[in-house]
């Protein structure tokens, strides 16, 4: 990485580099059920088409990973952003739990365990911009409303988002795109885990591992436990930037693996079930891309407070005739 030129910061603050260091989070985490088929087109169109088979990711099972939430202060790493404060960020990220595979013949067989962000809405500026340059999280404009307690509170969770129907005298502008509305008999609140990831890695086996399509075999099974032993998750992403000379086309392109670091976490289950409605739009395509149902019963609702490090990513694969292809 030293033969890389030095990032020319000028103008005004537009973005902060990592790692970095997120302090008191907040994350309510729900379990939607969605097309395995979508997903497992999505995550081939995301890696395996453009790596040439270089890096195959496939979806463990046939659920997404919505969070709902906060980072209380996002500090990075290097100075002198370190010393400049810090960033609040509510946000709402669309993950499917994948196993990145290796070809046996005509069996897919797991290698080890990350989440692929598929979307995240958020509204911070700086926040939307950092994340999208460092690692390649697909961020857009969004502005969530959550209870200032879901273990204790029935208002719903809300995203709205800037976007749109597609059309000639079709606009962006600020349009409801989902709905999470707390339903049923109120549940008993059960105290998952404390200061510890284990419960949440057995939860995500037990809960998703249910269809997963590939051979989980004696080695996937050592690297997930290694990876929750370290406290450790693999966020993986296809980061990537329009081209200059063709914006149909990607001046860099990237497969980027970031770990994220987790301590300090407490995990509660939520009080109630819940009713997903996702309105449609065509420049959010929560159906066509992920297979979310539409209108469904959720009831995998955590709650989950910790605090957590995204550390420097590192570059599986690159385009070639792109940056370090």
């Amino acid at each position: 990485m030293t033969d890389l030129p030095a990032y020319v910061e000028f103008g005004g603050l537009g973005s902060a580099p990592g790692p970095l260091q997120c302090d008191d989070t907040t994350l309510y985490v729900f379990g939607l059920k969605a097309d395995h088929a979508k997903l497992d087109a999505l995550c081939q169109k995301a890696f395996n088409t453009p790596t040439g088979g270089a890096v195959d990711y496939r979806p463990l099972g046939d659920t997404v990973i919505v969070t709902f939430g906060v980072v209380g202060a996002i500090r990075p790493e290097y100075e002198p952003w370190h010393s400049m404060g810090t960033v609040r960020e509510p946000q709402v990220g669309f993950w499917i739990p994948v196993a990145r595979v290796k070809h046996d013949g005509d069996k897919l067989v797991a290698q080890d365990f990350g989440m692929f962000c598929a979307a995240m809405m958020l509204d911070n500026p700086i926040s939307l911009l950092s994340g999208r340059e460092d690692y390649g999280y697909p961020k857009t404009m969004g502005w969530s409303t959550m209870p200032d307690d879901a273990t204790q509170d029935t208002a719903p969770f809300t995203l709205d988002v800037f976007g749109m129907d597609f059309g000639g005298d079709e606009h962006p502008e600020r349009r409801r795109l989902m709905d999470l509305t707390p339903v049923g008999d109120e549940l008993s609140e059960v105290e998952l885990a404390l200061g510890d990831i284990l419960t949440v890695g057995e939860w995500i086996k037990d809960m998703l591992f249910d269809r997963p399509g590939v051979d989980l075999g004696l080695h996937f099974a050592i690297e997930f436990g290694k990876a929750l032993k370290d406290h450790k998750v693999n966020q993986v992403f296809l980061k990537q930037i329009r081209a200059t000379a063709d914006g149909r086309r990607a001046d860099i392109q990237q497969v980027v693996v970031a770990p994220a670091i987790t301590k300090n976490i407490k995990v509660s289950q939520l009080v109630h079930d819940y009713d997903l409605t996702i309105q449609h739009l065509d420049s959010h395509p929560l159906h066509d891309e992920l297979g979310i149902v539409a209108q469904q019963r959720v009831t995998l609702a955590l709650r989950m407070r910790f605090d957590f490090l995204i550390d420097a990513g590192d570059v599986r694969w690159a385009a070639p005739g792109t940056t370090n292809g």
